[in-house]
């Protein structure tokens, strides 16, 4: 018998060519193309003339700060992704048919996953400019705080860095939350924006960045990682009280798992095996069985290293008598396969994954 299942009932989300959710399945299903060259006004300055390729958002710095009751001064000194999961959680609440203040006094919690903060890069090493409103608009906690304070939810309120899978561990956390009763509904996120070339360059050095910022998973024409910008929240409640209050519910969440590669052979390789055994103890929480899954929406990684073992791990799971094969897609490659009423799982650099 699988344990109680969690349902996602609002959702709102800013990608590369989708400034929300209608716009972004609808850049799925014609397989649009995403990338380009990073935007002018976001130019890396002296130094670093190279142009770069990616996926980049329109009007990331836009922002309604009067609507938020934050000051010129202090909206300027947040990082721009602080800026976007606000609004963007904002919007996801009022997609779930409630309104955002009714929720305020409650236990609401928030929980967000981003891989450090370029922002605060940029603009802590000036210590003469150093100010309070810049202390906490580089902080990467503040991203989840500000929700909480500008909301007034006093639920659990926290970030996470687990790197690419950062996200994805935070509906984890939210998940057992709202399972555990700590909280009755949850917004959890993830946020990136590409601000400086840095990361780009180290990826560059290992040999692991895609020259043309365009990511093929499972292709034999793929090049490496391409970085991109983004924002997407979902709103999270257990289904039966989704469900007691009528509200529309997108997805149900069964069973989710985290762990970590543990030894490989080095400090950033994946570990095929650890891979393997996230995806079973997802399944077994989920209450499903491998034949059961007709599509994986995978990490996709679009690295010879990082694909060979992912797929590897797959197989070794969903390589079981069925009646039905078992499609794999990443949307990093916007090249998907849908099946409707198929369950899925994602898995992640350390480890998480869901069913």
């Amino acid at each position: 018998m699988s344990s109680p299942s969690v349902a996602v009932v609002g959702l709102d989300c800013v990608f590369p060519g989708a400034p929300g959710p209608d716009a972004y399945w609808d850049l799925l299903m014609r397989g649009g193309d995403a990338t380009g060259e990073q935007p002018g006004p976001r130019r890396f300055g002296p130094g670093y003339e190279t142009p770069v390729h990616g996926g980049f958002i329109d009007d990331a710095d836009v922002f309604d700060n009067d609507f938020f009751t934050v000051s010129p001064r202090e909206a300027a000194a947040m990082d721009p992704q602080q800026r976007l999961l606000l609004q963007c959680a904002w919007r996801a609440l009022e997609d779930s048919g409630r309104s955002p203040r009714s929720l305020a006094g409650g236990d609401t919690g928030v929980f967000v996953g981003m891989m450090g903060s370029e922002w605060g890069q940029l603009h802590l090493g000036d210590y003469g400019r150093v100010t309070p409103q810049l202390g906490a608009g580089s902080s990467a906690g503040m991203a989840a705080n500000r929700i909480s304070y500008h909301l007034d939810l006093k639920g659990p309120s926290l970030s996470v860095d687990t790197a690419c899978s950062s996200s994805l561990v935070a509906v984890h956390l939210a998940v057992n939350s709202l399972l555990s009763g700590e909280c009755g509904t949850a917004l959890a996120g993830g946020v990136n924006l590409v601000l400086t070339p840095a990361l780009g360059l180290v990826y560059a050095q290992m040999g692991l960045a895609s020259p043309d910022g365009r990511c093929r998973p499972f292709s034999a024409d793929a090049n490496g990682i391409a970085r991109s910008d983004g924002v997407g929240v979902v709103v999270l409640r257990r289904l039966e009280d989704a469900l007691a209050d009528g509200q529309r519910v997108y997805a149900v969440i069964r069973g989710t798992a985290v762990n970590q590669d543990g030894r490989s052979n080095g400090v950033t390789a994946p570990n095929r095996h650890s891979q393997r055994e996230v995806v079973a103890a997802a399944y077994r929480r989920a209450g499903v069985t491998p034949d059961q899954v007709r599509f994986v929406e995978a990490h996709g990684t679009g690295t010879a290293l990082g694909d060979v073992i992912e797929c590897g791990a797959l197989g070794e799971v969903h390589g079981v008598p069925r009646e039905e094969p078992c499609a794999i897609g990443s949307v990093k490659g916007i090249f998907v396969v849908l099946t409707e009423g198929a369950l899925g799982h994602r898995r992640a650099d350390q480890g998480g994954a869901r069913a």
